[in-house]
């Protein structure tokens, strides 16, 4: 069953900037949605930047081995036969088309592929996942065309012993589109109810995710506190309570915007899948510090995976 993906954003850079970052794979590492997963992947380069034939393939643990080979060039559009080997093999034909907008760019990626007609359940949600994948890529893109750099940082810590908590929370299912601004929202409300109304103040600020409907990109989430200091406090029935259980935990490190956590996010999950680690609960973000003290560029964020021993 064929299906189509495409995503697009716009740059404010010259189309030769970008162009740049993109016909050369060596510029590839700094914003490929993919190699930021494992940087140590071992990867080969053939042929010359910005012609016919020019190759990356790569061989990973976590990512698994393909190749992208540039197959033709025209004008500013270019196209590229991808072909992944592990953990299963396809192929896709994929595009960067650039588009001059004056003082601003416009990248369009695009890929058609196809999968066993026995699989069409599954091909809205891997439409879902790779649309994902594209519009981290873009955002990178546009950060490093914009701003020659990405200010974040992005490490796994392997497993560590959690220790968990109890705490009180807001539940809350959107679109993953509404997810930022729900999420602001009920993260001020929490600020609001217990710092600035009852003088308190809470250990951990987290937010667990129950579950992610990627078929039809909805997403629950619990934005929340440990309630270490509100035992006897009555938040109100906009509130709920839970545990996170002690557990064993794959911790992903991001320092940095929000706007790039997905990077942890895709690690982790690539980890769990490539060591075929068994879920011990629900994943969770944990904040050290406040958006509303730092800049985008201090936040510390962790992301973890509960896993069983």
């Amino acid at each position: 069953m064929k299906f189509n993906v495409e995503k697009n954003i716009e740059i404010e850079a010259p189309l030769s900037k970008v162009r740049t970052l993109i016909q050369d794979f060596k510029e590839w590492n700094s914003w490929s949605p993919w190699t930021i997963i494992e940087p140590e992947c071992p990867i080969e380069i053939e042929g010359n930047p910005g012609e016919v034939g020019h190759s990356m393939h790569w061989e990973g643990k976590i990512i698994g081995s393909g190749k992208n080979t540039l197959s033709s060039i025209e004008g500013s559009t270019f196209n590229y036969d991808l072909e992944f080997i592990k953990p299963w093999k396809s192929k896709a034909k994929t595009s960067l088309i650039l588009e001059d907008a004056g003082t601003k760019t416009k990248v369009t990626w695009t890929m058609k592929s196809s999968m066993p007609f026995f699989l069409f359940f599954m091909v809205k949600t891997m439409k879902n996942w790779i649309g994902m994948d594209y519009d981290r890529g873009l955002r990178m893109l546009k950060e490093i065309a914009e701003n020659d750099k990405i200010n974040c940082t992005t490490k796994n810590e392997g497993s560590i012993d959690y220790k968990g908590f109890s705490y009180l929370g807001i539940k809350r299912t959107v679109s993953f589109n509404e997810m930022p601004e729900n999420m602001k929202k009920d993260f001020e409300k929490l600020e609001r109810d217990i710092v600035t109304d009852r003088k308190k103040n809470a250990e951990k600020w987290i937010c667990i995710y129950p579950k992610f409907d990627m078929r039809n990109m909805n997403v629950t989430y619990i934005a929340a506190v440990s309630d270490e200091n509100l035992k006897k406090e009555d938040l109100g029935p906009d509130y709920i309570a839970g545990q996170i259980q002690d557990s064993n935990a794959i911790e992903i490190k991001h320092d940095g915007s929000y706007d790039f956590l997905g990077n942890a996010w895709s690690m982790g999950m690539m980890i769990m899948q490539s060591n075929k680690h068994k879920k011990n609960g629900f994943p969770f973000e944990q904040y050290w510090n406040n958006p509303q003290n730092v800049s985008p560029n201090e936040l510390k964020t962790s992301v973890f995976f509960p896993i069983k021993s």
